[in-house]
């Protein structure tokens, strides 16, 4: 599949290429040509069969974003045999930089509040891939059901992780935490495009301090009160998640829920309820796989993910710690 028309050739004299980042999953380029908008490169890191999700299922989601919210989709090559050697796609560049938790106040967490609600507002009743069949999607969502699934990969694929005596007794008090808000997921009944990663180093401000979202990697229909827990909250780790309190987080939910759709039944309390719950399953996932990044080139030069392992273990231990 060639490069459509529209879209800048890299090999032009007006054309730089430059490296944006690098992720676990792909590497981003930044494609620059005179009289033309910049656009992203996003070039797979690995074997298509061993990405968390397949790169059509990020593509698919992008059309699908309001205005303002995210990059446009332009070109989708799924062959490998093609000059960039990898599966690959091209989107739209989205400008802005990532700021430092201590630069997150009270006007940009409202500001995020007021994207993730444009981003909600379209309603689904089935949740799951995006563009998957009705048959192959769910009417309601379980996470105690995602909880058992995902924890028998890890025990499957990283046995020794699981087995880790810090694992092992944070374990039984995360289960119960979250089998504890399945009465709040069965109530609900209205799905929403979600990021599905909205952590601070996925939303780029812009000079006017309106976020934006990059790296749609874990897009899916699903809770949107996933995307109102990964920015942070009881259970920080810096730079991905805030600290954030009691009264912050309700005004992030309070801001959320005035902007939301007029068709949005929510409350505070109901919305609070699964945030919490999202918020300790994804920050217990996440202490195993930074627990599988420690000694890694970048570990060793700076710590980053020990510290995070022990931040987010010393936080669950505080946050599943009847007060």
């Amino acid at each position: 599949m060639g490069l459509p028309e529209q879209t800048p050739d890299p090999s032009s004299r007006n054309a730089s290429v430059r490296l944006l980042g690098q992720g676990e999953s792909y590497t981003a380029w930044r494609l620059d040509t005179d009289g033309s908008p910049s656009l992203v490169i996003r070039v797979t890191r690995r074997a298509p069969e061993d990405l968390p999700r397949p790169i059509s299922q990020e593509f698919a989601a992008l059309p699908l974003l309001p205005d303002g919210i995210g990059p446009s989709a332009v070109l989708l090559e799924q062959a490998r045999d093609n000059p960039l050697g990898s599966p690959y796609m091209v989107c739209g560049y989205v400008s802005g930089r990532v700021l430092q938790p201590a630069q997150w106040n009270d006007g940009l967490l409202a500001a995020h509040a007021r994207q993730m609600s444009r981003l909600h507002a379209r309603g689904f009743d089935r949740c799951g891939s995006v563009g998957a069949l009705a048959d192959e999607q769910d009417t309601h969502l379980s996470l105690t059901r995602m909880f058992t699934t995902g924890l028998t990969w890890w025990s499957e694929t990283f046995p020794h992780v699981v087995d880790d005596p810090e694992v092992s007794r944070l374990l039984p008090r995360v289960e119960a935490f979250v089998a504890a808000a399945e009465p709040a997921f069965r109530r609900l009944e209205r799905f929403t495009l979600i990021h599905g990663d909205l952590v601070v180093p996925n939303i780029l401000v812009d000079d006017t301090g309106t976020p934006r979202y990059v790296d749609w990697e874990w897009a899916e229909i699903g809770d949107p009160a996933q995307d109102l827990a990964y920015i942070g909250g009881y259970v920080p780790a810096p730079p991905w998640y805030l600290p954030l309190d009691r009264t912050r987080i309700r005004r992030l939910l309070e801001t959320y829920l005035q902007h939301a759709p007029d068709t949005c039944d929510e409350t505070p309390e109901s919305l609070a309820a699964r945030r919490d719950a999202w918020e300790v399953y994804e920050r217990f996932f996440s202490s195993l796989h930074f627990r599988t990044r420690r000694n890694s080139p970048e570990d060793l030069q700076a710590g980053l993910y020990t510290r995070a392992v022990a931040q987010l273990t010393s936080g669950l231990h505080h946050r599943l710690t009847p007060s």
